[in-house]
């Protein structure tokens, strides 16, 4: 076995196993690595894959149907949305779920606020608030959802008593008087601790 070929199978091993435990001990204590370290192992994982399909590829070994499915399901998830769109975003949706990484609304020393990807079939504007821990580390302590797309100042978020409490100003249609009018909302969610 080539130097490269057993450093990218141990790449590919040791960042599914980081993977899959941070995935237990989430849904057991709602603990996890940060997002950014996540996105950074999965893509170590995939593209290790990617280039271990070449090196058991020729000659063909059954690992190699393994990393196969790294390889083509891009392609396949790009023919399924040509063929029928609907089933192509699903499959779509499914893929990128693992790798898109949270769009990060507002973010101090303490909470982030994040919008959660919903797949491209998904409803808008779901929001989770994450509580930052030992900075390798973060726990969901809230989540809502909204119709409206929000921009968090960093002096309209506050935290009291496990409510998060978010002053946000919108813009807002009055019939009316035929033209837009700013609207001064507070918008509160429970928090768990």
């Amino acid at each position: 076995m080539s130097k490269f070929k057993k450093i990218f199978l141990r790449i590919h091993l040791v960042t599914f196993i980081i993977l899959l435990i941070n995935f237990i001990i989430n849904g057991v204590f709602e603990i996890g690595l940060i997002s950014n370290l996540r996105l950074v192992l999965k893509i170590l994982f995939y593209g290790s894959a990617c280039i271990l399909f070449f090196y058991y590829v020729k000659p063909f070994k059954k690992r190699a149907l393994y990393f196969s499915v790294y390889i083509f399901s891009p392609v396949l998830i790009f023919i399924g949305w040509l063929i029928d769109g609907i089933f192509g975003a699903i499959l779509g949706s499914v893929f990128l779920f693992f790798f898109v990484p949270n769009d990060t609304r507002f973010e101090n020393d303490k909470i982030q606020i994040n919008t959660k990807f919903q797949g491209f079939l998904g409803s808008c504007c779901k929001y989770e608030v994450i509580e930052k821990k030992y900075f390798l580390f973060e726990r969901k302590i809230g989540e809502f959802q909204s119709e409206e797309d929000f921009c968090f100042k960093k002096e309209g978020v506050k935290i009291q008593d496990n409510i998060l409490q978010m002053h946000l100003i919108f813009k807002d249609y009055d019939q009316e008087k035929d033209r837009y009018v700013a609207k001064d909302t507070t918008i509160y969610a429970v928090l768990k601790h």
